[in-house]
């Protein structure tokens, strides 16, 4: 009879002292991150009060991850990490005191702000593989579950406090402060990954262009196993997640409260404890439920709930719906990535990476960027209830499928899988 690999708790992964340590510094970095994510929002919508423009928004703070994550992913399997983690850390410091100088006046032209969020977004594409593919290094790879279920309870969490206190900065002393309280936090990132050694990769050297860079689509493509939690991934950010860019104008014309208002904040806030709980309730309590189980009950409820913040007039009413969908959104992406981090070993692990980040990087600013001009066309809620159909699509036709862990001798011409090792997933 197989046995099963065994799966270490939260207990287990914080008790490696590196990812303590990172897990740590990267809720404070975080925290500051959402903080201006959430500003950056408000003060588009300031200064425009366009949903294209909030669209475009989005578009500029992500669209470097559809190129770049490539990249990131190649250089995670080939490169020196910590160095690699240092500078795109650096580079998003200093531009992000740049803008902090810029709107030192909460004001700023509309064109430049755009400008500047797609060069700090250059950083982040970058970072975003790199970071992932390091999580099972640093925290062992009995931990991998418990360590992406903790490293998505730390975002949220982030998104809890960041989107809070930022909303309580901004409308207090403007969004120059809240801007730059996020470049110092940078810092606290910066000296965890100094003090950390993260081994190089184990991937061959000598290996073709083609491969370092687009080796993860070759992966995807031939393990089902690893595809396809990619695939819905982009399907589900694609067609169900432009609610996103729209907050601010949810707030303001479904709700009926300033988005630079204290209410806002906490409506933000309110968004990021939802997703707490999705995360924990999948590295916790959900922890041994099939994950084709899961996906399907995430799809569901995503679109129910999704549907009722569409109807929602009242923000009292508001904060229960976005905690809602906050739940069932953010045990999605908790469930996809630990299948997929099981599936694949340390040769390949950051080019699959950097297709993870881009499932998501690549495929929201596309849609937010076509769902402004369509709100503008038509309404807000179209947008909305058109997500909330895509996702009963996917729960009812979507399937996971279970497989080997794979490696490199995947990208040869005749591939053959190594051996399996045996987890949960595939036993159920």
């Amino acid at each position: 009879m197989t046995q099963v690999q065994r799966r270490g708790t939260a207990r287990d992964v914080l008790g490696v002292p590196a990812f303590r340590r990172i897990f740590i510094a990267t809720f404070i970095s975080n925290a500051g991150r959402w903080m201006q994510m959430t500003s950056l929002g408000v003060l588009g919508w300031e200064l425009t009060e366009s949903p294209t423009y909030l669209g475009l928004l989005i578009f500029a703070q992500l669209a470097p991850m559809s190129v770049l994550s490539l990249i990131g992913g190649s250089l995670a399997d080939t490169s020196n990490r910590r160095n690699l983690l240092l500078g795109t850390q650096s580079w998003q410091m200093a531009w992000t005191l740049v803008l902090a100088a810029l709107v030192i006046d909460d004001v700023i032209a509309e064109n430049l702000l755009l400008l500047l969020v797609f060069i700090i977004g250059i950083g982040q594409g970058l970072y975003a593989p790199i970071f992932t593919s390091i999580l099972p290094v640093i925290a062992g790879a009995d931990n991998i579950k418990a360590a992406v279920s903790l490293n998505s309870i730390q975002l949220n969490a982030a998104r809890v406090i960041g989107p809070a206190i930022g909303g309580l900065l901004a409308s207090a002393v403007g969004f120059a402060e809240v801007f730059a309280i996020n470049g110092v936090a940078y810092l606290a990132v910066l000296f965890a990954i100094w003090r950390t050694e993260i081994p190089m990769s184990t991937a061959k050297a000598g290996a073709s262009f083609t491969d370092r860079v687009f080796g993860g689509f070759r992966v995807a493509w031939r393990a089902p196993q690893v595809g396809r939690p990619l695939l819905l991934m982009s399907l589900f950010a694609f067609f169900c997640l432009p609610f996103i860019g729209q907050l601010p104008a949810i707030a303001e014309l479904n709700l009926g409260i300033d988005a630079q208002a204290t209410e806002y904040g906490w409506f933000y806030a309110t968004f990021g404890l939802g997703g707490m709980v999705g995360a924990a309730l999948v590295g916790t309590v959900l922890a041994n439920v099939d994950s084709r189980v899961m996906i399907r009950i995430a799809l569901a409820g995503f679109a129910l709930t999704l549907a009722w913040l569409g109807s929602v007039r009242d923000i009292t009413v508001g904060y229960f719906a976005i905690f809602a969908v906050a739940v069932f959104y953010f045990s999605l992406p908790t469930v996809l990535a630990s299948v997929w981090q099981e599936h694949v070993d340390e040769t390949v692990r950051g080019r699959v990476s950097a297709l993870w980040v881009l499932s998501f990087g690549g495929t929201v600013p596309v849609s937010n960027a076509i769902a402004g001009p369509i709100v503008e066309a038509t309404s807000l809620n179209t947008v909305i209830y058109a997500g909330a159909v895509a996702a009963v699509v996917l729960a009812v036709f979507f399937r996971l499928r279970t497989g080997p862990v794979v490696g490199e001798e995947i990208l040869n011409d005749a591939p053959r899988p190594a051996p399996s090792r045996p987890t949960a997933a595939d036993a159920a």
